[in-house]
């Protein structure tokens, strides 16, 4: 049968067909996909943490005991931090010498406490560093049995330690904050091992004879201690914090008349070594430099000046006397030992020079002066300074001193040959030295006589304390003046005076703490004490040995 497909048909046929193809090749709109919803809004920022912790004691000892060791027990709550996580720092007045760094522990024991009155502080920081502006505190007194017949105990209230009649003429403080002091009229070694709070007459050991003259402790052992005795002929060590002496035999060696006017410890060096350095006088020139080397045990004294090259640096100087000693911090690495030496009268130079000697540490030698401008005269350009003998001489060095680098020779250095308790008969140019390798700088301390110094820091950012040699009767406490300079190292530096001086009529002997936030100063003759300044020398508090 024949199908026919009329044209009509055909045509809608076709349509049809065309149109389907067409909606395969042409993408068919979509629904787009819908938005993510809107962030929620920001949380409020929690705001910083202000509001500081606080702290409470849980147990203490009583007010007054009869035995010398403690036990604290702290707590501290905070509105933020957890107690678990609070640190604490504590301090006991009367034998710390500040407070101790944060820690978690919530307890502290202190053993073999002098007899005396002490306050215990504490207290806690949370974790933004809020720090309890409050501390808790806890006030006590130990007073222990009366000593037994013969036996000796230098006793006080922990913080004022009164003896009367004593001098307190010079003093050495060691790394540790141990501080050794000499009462030279007395013949009395005293020693206290936390900072001048309690002391302990450690002079029995000690068989020489008054006077005592000076007195050094090692820089690195705070055990090391030595005394110069028998009026300037012998010296006495001590390698176990006083407990022994034992005699250096220096006696023998000296020559008639020859007597140390200045003594100094060395570092440590090789296998366990150091050694002593006295200088001599006889007032004439005839004094030495004399080295012993120590090895736990004194093994000789031997002069190191006499016949050593540069030792008379010129054919004008004939004989030298020696006023101050100094060892270089860096003595193991430069072998250095610095001298403030005065040359004789005329046809001699009659001056005053600092000296700077290399040690062979191998062996007893030195070589003095080999440097370029040394010995360098401790005067101004153009101005003049006393031979011997010199009254008071001192040296203090930056902590970063080297005396094999030019660029780190810095050196303080003070003299005066005005007699004791005279500011004006001597040389007019007595006064406070800066030498920067061999360049001579006068630093203008006021018009005052200085005995002493001490240098905290290196050379950049350094302070410089000087003690007077005279009482001052015009400031508003009457007593015998420190100046301290923060920027010793300016040309001109700015001395601030004592606005309540240490007591005591002469001789301010001055030194810093290890860390240079406490200063320490020993004085002489009436009313004369151990005392410290926390502010750099603007106030000063009597805390020991105490001449009522």
């Amino acid at each position: 049968m024949k199908i026919v497909i009329k044209p009509r048909i055909l045509f809608s046929l076709c349509l049809v067909l065309l149109t389907a193809a067409c909606s395969g090749c042409t993408p068919q709109p979509s629904t787009p996909p819908p938005l993510p919803p809107p962030p929620p809004p920001p949380a409020e920022a929690s705001p910083p943490d202000t509001t500081p912790p606080e702290t409470a004691i849980i147990s203490a000892p009583p007010e007054a005991i009869d035995y010398n060791e403690v036990t604290f027990e702290w707590t501290g709550s905070d509105e933020t931090t957890p107690t678990t996580d609070l640190t604490y720092s504590c301090y006991l007045e009367g034998y710390d010498t500040d407070y101790s760094p944060f820690v978690v522990n919530a307890s502290k024991t202190y053993t073999d406490l002098p007899d005396g009155s002490y306050v215990f502080y504490v207290k806690a920081q949370d974790a933004a560093g809020n720090i309890d502006p409050n501390p808790a505190t806890s006030e006590f007194a130990i007073a222990t049995a009366a000593p037994e017949e013969g036996e000796v105990v230098i006793r006080g209230d922990g913080r004022l330690l009164i003896v009367p009649g004593s001098d307190v003429s010079r003093i050495a403080v060691a790394y540790d904050n141990t501080v050794y002091a000499l009462d030279s009229a007395s013949a009395r070694l005293y020693k206290s091992d936390h900072g001048g709070y309690g002391w302990a007459n450690i002079s029995r050991g000690i068989a020489g004879a008054a006077t005592w003259d000076e007195l050094a402790v090692a820089p690195d052992n705070p055990d090391f201690v030595a005394v110069v005795t028998n009026a300037g002929t012998e010296v006495y060590v001590s390698v176990d914090g006083g407990t022994n002496f034992d005699a250096t035999r220096l006696a023998a060696k000296l020559g008639p008349g020859e007597r140390v006017t200045c003594l100094a410890v060395s570092p440590c060096y090789g296998s366990l070594r150091r050694e002593l350095a006295v200088g001599t006088s006889t007032g004439n020139g005839g004094g030495k430099v004399r080295v012993n080397v120590v090895n736990h045990f004194p093994s000789g004294w031997q002069d190191v000046s006499t016949g050593a090259n540069g030792w008379l640096a010129t054919p004008a100087v004939l004989s030298t006397d020696v006023f101050a000693i100094e060892y270089s911090p860096s003595f193991a690495a430069d072998g250095t030992l610095l001298a403030v030496v005065a040359s004789g009268p005329a046809p001699d130079t009659d001056d005053t020079y600092l000296y700077i000697g290399l040690r062979d540490l191998g062996s007893n030698n030195a070589v003095w002066n080999s440097f370029a401008g040394y010995p360098v005269e401790i005067c101004q350009s153009g101005q003049d300074t006393p031979g011997t003998p010199l009254t008071y001489a001192d040296i203090a060095l930056p902590s970063d001193y080297a005396g094999t680098a030019p660029s780190r020779r810095h050196v303080y250095a003070c003299w005066s040959d005005n007699p004791p308790g005279v500011s004006t008969a001597g040389n007019a140019n007595d006064d406070v030295y800066r030498i920067d390798n061999s360049v001579c700088y006068r630093l203008l301390v006021r018009d005052r006589v200085i005995c002493s110094l001490a240098h905290y820091g290196m050379y950049g950012r350094g302070k410089l304390l000087a003690g007077a040699a005279i009482a001052s009767t015009t400031t508003f406490c009457p007593g015998t003046q420190v100046y301290c300079a923060l920027n010793p190292q300016s040309t001109y530096p700015t001395w601030q005076g004592s606005q309540k001086p240490p007591t005591g009529s002469s001789e301010a002997r001055v030194a810093w703490s290890a860390n240079g936030k406490v200063a320490y100063c020993g004085t002489r003759g009436s009313q004369s004490a151990f005392s410290i300044s926390t502010n750099d020398g603007f106030t000063w508090n009597q805390i020991g040995l105490i001449d009522t």
